[in-house]
């Protein structure tokens, strides 16, 4: 009995530092999500301010009505796509909420309009190991999320390609999308996702122990990225019958999704810029005029921007409550240090 009771009463004494630190993590994890916020819109904020002169005799001419609707549906796409993380964190044996995912996919994702192709990754990931996370699930998780999303962007591209009619439109030279399929089905069996998972973690440290899913959940987890895909191609479908009524959609929707696998593709240019419109407007062209295209495919950027800094700004306060409630849930007597 009295080792016992020797040995509990230092775990008793440590509980109040634990808590304190525990707290302290997640006032640090917010902050740092702000701040990621906050550096990445006013950087987006800067772009957009100094090609206004160009884009806003474009927006005057639009039909706004479509255009808000594009928000909302690339709002709602965008989000959707961060929940499907979360299924993925929790496949390689991670857990979070629903909330926490909102606010590491959101804040981190503004990421990827900085310079560098590393910002996505880094920013989601650190945001979560600050949450609770340990480095090679969130690591691993996050490279993971961004596989499966373009793997399956490229599905998605494949099953549109025959529709859009490859003799007369002239996409013929498309195809190589389909090379991405049996590479990416390739890289999620468990024989080489685990070497993969086994490199990560002498790089990152051990941490919990990261499960290796098996090859058809890993597939399942890429196939419940496409309705968000869908959403994305047709919130640009809308940005285009806003200035074409007549736009074909199942063409914008090949065009709009193909851009963001170039976009990504292409890792050093902060969110694809420039890249992601040049292929939406060679792709498209083929339906329509290239200054329609063109023009179709710089609006839809502004509308991308525009629904990853709602994302974000809605996760601000997002994060605030969820850092209240983790500290009454692990204090709920406040800071007062009963000994």
């Amino acid at each position: 009995m009295t080792s016992s009771a020797t040995s509990a009463e230092p775990a008793r004494a440590g509980a109040p530092g634990r808590r304190r630190g525990r707290r302290a993590a997640l006032r640090v994890s917010t902050l740092i999500g702000v701040a990621l916020g906050l550096a990445c819109g006013a950087f987006v904020i800067e772009k957009i301010v100094s090609g206004w002169s160009e884009y806003g005799d474009v927006m005057a001419r639009a039909r706004w009505g479509w255009l808000v609707a594009a928000v909302v549906l690339a709002t709602a796409g965008m989000s959707t796509m961060g929940m499907v993380w979360r299924r993925i964190i929790i496949a390689l044996g991670g857990r979070a909420g629903r909330a926490q995912v909102f606010v590491w996919y959101q804040l981190g994702n503004l990421g990827k309009y900085l310079p560098g192709g590393i910002w996505p990754l880094f920013g989601r990931s650190e945001l979560a190991v600050r949450g609770g996370a340990s480095r090679p699930v969130a690591y691993n998780s996050v490279a993971l999320s961004m596989g499966a999303t373009y793997l399956c962007a490229a599905v998605v591209c494949a099953v549109l390609l025959p529709f859009v009619l490859i003799g007369q439109a002239g996409l013929g030279g498309q195809v190589w999308i389909f090379a991405l399929i049996p590479i990416g089905l390739a890289v999620l069996h468990p024989a080489v996702l685990g070497r993969v998972f086994r490199l990560s973690e002498r790089l990152l440290g051990r941490g919990s122990p990261v499960v290796v899913p098996p090859w058809l959940t890993s597939v399942g987890l890429v196939a419940r990225h496409a309705p968000p895909w869908l959403a994305i191609g047709v919130a640009t479908w809308f940005v285009a019958i806003a200035f074409f009524p007549d736009a074909p959609v199942v063409t914008v929707l090949f065009a709009g999704i193909l851009s963001w696998i170039v976009g990504f593709v292409v890792v050093f240019v902060p969110g694809g810029i420039g890249v992601r419109e040049a292929a939406f407007t060679a792709a498209a062209s083929v339906a329509m005029p290239v200054a329609l295209a063109a023009t179709i495919a710089i609006v839809s950027r502004l509308i991308f921007i525009a629904a990853d800094l709602i994302g974000a700004a809605a996760a601000v306060p997002v994060a605030r409550r969820t850092a209240r409630a983790a500290r009454r849930a692990t204090d709920p007597n406040g800071d007062v240090d009963h000994r």
